[in-house]
């Protein structure tokens, strides 16, 4: 039972240190101009 917790946390710290990586090198660049526009837009559909 204790080396399946030591296991699960070893996997987590794994996964979410590899989704922390991946999210650092596919950043998507946002146009500070599309925000803006989207700001002076009304929000109602």
């Amino acid at each position: 039972m204790t080396a399946a917790l030591i296991l699960m946390g070893a996997m987590g710290l794994v996964i979410s240190t590899v989704l922390a990586l991946a999210s650092k090198i596919f950043y998507v660049y946002v146009d500070p101009k599309i925000e803006d526009v989207e700001d002076a837009l009304p929000g109602a559909n």
